[in-house]
């Protein structure tokens, strides 16, 4: 009888582990993904720069594009439409950047400079929380910050 108990105990176990393992993963997955919500990139160097940003969610690319920006322009868009594991890429000259981004609802700022004489990517990760109510209805718009 209690080699009977020890084994239905054990498989109780078992099942009680598989279970806790199985929901922590999934709730571990959702509390880890993210939803870009704005964008903005932005040439603050002195002469006009091409790079390219690629956006990818759970491995797969859902954005990429090359920009060819003059001096202080900034292009401005509405996040993604997918929640997931955000990574953003950016290559600009020689140089590659890339961050994967915080949880939650995120806006993300990539900026090109030359702060110490040497190129540099800034790429910024904040919640969507923290912007104004113009930047969180932004349209895909492209000017300059001379205009």
């Amino acid at each position: 009888m209690s080699t009977r108990r020890d084994v239905l105990a054990g498989l109780v176990g078992a099942c009680a582990g598989v279970l806790s393992w199985t929901l922590g993963s999934e709730v571990a997955d959702e509390l880890r993904t993210s939803e870009v919500g704005y964008t903005i990139i932005r040439n603050e160097t002195e002469s006009r720069q091409s790079l390219s940003v690629l956006f990818e969610s759970d491995a797969d690319p859902l954005f990429w594009e090359t920009y060819d920006l003059e001096p202080g322009e900034v292009v401005e868009f509405d996040g993604f439409d997918r929640v997931g594991d955000y990574r953003v890429f950016v290559r600009w000259n020689d140089l590659t950047r890339s961050q994967r981004l915080e949880t939650g609802t995120r806006a993300v700022a990539i900026v090109l400079a030359f702060p110490w004489g040497d190129e540099h990517i800034f790429i910024r990760d904040e919640p969507f929380s923290s912007l104004s109510p113009s930047q969180r209805s932004a349209k895909q718009t492209q000017h300059s910050s001379t205009e």
